[in-house]
């Protein structure tokens, strides 16, 4: 799916020479909140951004949001998809 959205004058003078990183950094975005909002999972966000579950965790946590603020019943299946996983 394509969005179109207006991007302010100053971001998009700052990504003018590289639309490919600001197009990531808004997909990144999307699936950080998605996350957030309880509508993905780690496995399904690290999925989604083709990248390890590690990783995004490390995402997360570069960003300042700790995982370990979730409800325990989250926390919990959150390790178990994590377990089958390993």
């Amino acid at each position: 799916m394509n969005l179109n959205i207006n991007i302010p004058d100053k971001l998009a003078a700052d990504h003018q020479q590289n639309l490919v990183s600001l197009t990531q950094e808004v997909q990144t975005g999307i699936i950080v909140w998605s996350y957030l909002n309880g509508h993905l999972s780690l496995r399904e966000s690290a999925e989604l951004l083709n990248i390890s579950y590690r990783e995004f965790v490390d995402l997360l946590w570069s960003k300042g949001i700790a995982i370990d603020g979730m409800e325990p019943e989250v926390l919990a299946k959150q390790v178990e998809q994590l377990r089958t996983l390993l």
